[in-house]
């Protein structure tokens, strides 16, 4: 198979993975007001349970917590986590580096430094390789 062809298949992939991408978010949306609709209905109707296609769908009271928006937290003067280990809730707190975000710290770090620390070098693993960078073209270039 020809380079250009390779090529052409792998744009293809690309954007078939952010269509499926935005048809999952749309799938999930109308699964999440499916939900909410039925719940809805079966509390209307007084229905909390009802069988179909060999499953049986039964109503369920859940209660959610979420953390509190980070205005809603500055304007009452408190901290989460100091709050959190007040309350005896602390093992629940996880110091956490998003891989992405040490990627792209680091790589910084070696184009300042040259290299990677010492200290570094014994904590974090580098390994080459060779990828394929995708671009829009410019309206100035030609396309194949």
């Amino acid at each position: 198979m020809a380079l250009i062809d390779m090529i052409r298949e792998y744009q293809i992939l690309l954007e078939r993975k952010d269509d499926l991408a935005e048809q999952t978010k749309a799938n999930n949306a109308a699964i999440e007001a499916a939900k909410a609709e039925i719940a809805q209905q079966m509390v209307d109707e007084d229905i909390p349970r009802i069988s179909t296609g060999g499953y049986c769908f039964s109503l369920t009271a859940k209660t959610s917590y979420a953390k509190r928006s980070e205005a809603e937290l500055a304007e009452s003067g408190l901290d989460f986590l100091e709050v959190l280990r007040e309350e005896g809730l602390g093992d629940i707190i996880v110091e956490k580096v998003d891989p992405r975000t040490l990627q792209s710290t680091v790589k910084a770090y070696v184009e300042d430094h040259g290299e990677l620390s010492e200290g570094l070098d014994a904590v974090i693993r580098s390994y080459d390789y060779n990828d394929i960078t995708r671009r829009r073209e410019t309206a100035g270039r030609t396309k194949k």
